[in-house]
């Protein structure tokens, strides 16, 4: 476990569970939806209001995000294809529960019968996430 990553990914967990999914899903019924029927609107010109609204994710939690998403992507696009797909979901399992749960229940979870082979994926994880925040975010190399 790379503790820099670990605290990154936490404190994006934290901001995710903070802000809410409304953010994630691009239409109006969507958010309608997911915001049990409440629309939050800006009064704005600029669009910024409903960000605000809404409630922004902090730097790391943006870092953490794009990061996920290339790791995501086909191994043609720069990704990894499954594998990143898998390891995405992992965070999600791992950060985005609150409390976290136990490595046995995220284990089970994610199809993995071994707890060997959990820690060797979120390993793998904080290893293809490592660099890809720490070239958005520079100084986080002196975190931890």
């Amino acid at each position: 476990m790379i503790e820099r990553v670990e605290m990154a990914l936490a404190a994006w967990g934290d901001q995710y569970r903070r802000r809410g999914g409304a953010w994630s899903l691009q239409c109006t019924l969507g958010a309608a939806i997911d915001s049990k029927g409440v629309l939050i609107r800006g009064t704005g010109g600029n669009g910024q209001d409903a960000n605000l609204a809404l409630g922004d994710m902090g730097l790391i939690g943006e870092a953490v995000e794009r990061a996920l998403v290339l790791i995501r992507q086909p191994v043609e696009a720069g990704g990894h294809g499954k594998v990143g797909v898998e390891l995405a979901k992992l965070a999600r399992v791992r950060y985005l529960t609150d409390p976290m749960p136990l490595v046995e229940q995220q284990a089970k979870r994610m199809g993995w019968r071994s707890q060997v082979t959990y820690r060797s994926k979120l390993h793998q994880l904080h290893v293809l996430v490592e660099p890809l925040l720490l070239a958005e975010l520079p100084w986080l190399k002196r975190v931890a």
